[in-house]
């Protein structure tokens, strides 16, 4: 299917992470915001951009269980997000510009 995707925040937090990372790093975040919109699930470097695992595997947003991903943004940075195939849009879930403790 081709087009864009919408990208939304899945909740308050996620949305207060992105504004925090974006006042940061506006040229990465808007460089995030277009490779999320365009192509969330190239996989073109999978060390990355690839689905997480285990209990971060799939994530309930909008009343739906959705796959969860995560795209490496600076060596230590996040985004985590859900895809949402059937209505295109993409779910931020986190952002952290520092490696997430969930992961640790």
């Amino acid at each position: 299917m081709a087009g864009k995707w919408t990208v939304k925040p899945a909740s308050r937090k996620a949305e207060k992470e992105w504004r925090a990372a974006e006042a940061v790093e506006p040229d990465l975040m808007g460089a995030e915001r277009e490779r999320l919109e365009e192509k969330p699930t190239d996989r073109g470097n999978p060390r990355r951009t690839g689905p997480l695992k285990g209990k971060y595997a799939e994530r309930s947003v909008a009343g739906r269980k959705l796959p969860q991903w995560q795209h490496e943004i600076t060596a230590a940075g996040r985004i985590w997000y859900c895809l949402d195939r059937e209505r295109r849009t993409i779910w931020v879930t986190k952002v952290s510009l520092s490696h997430p403790k969930e992961t640790d």
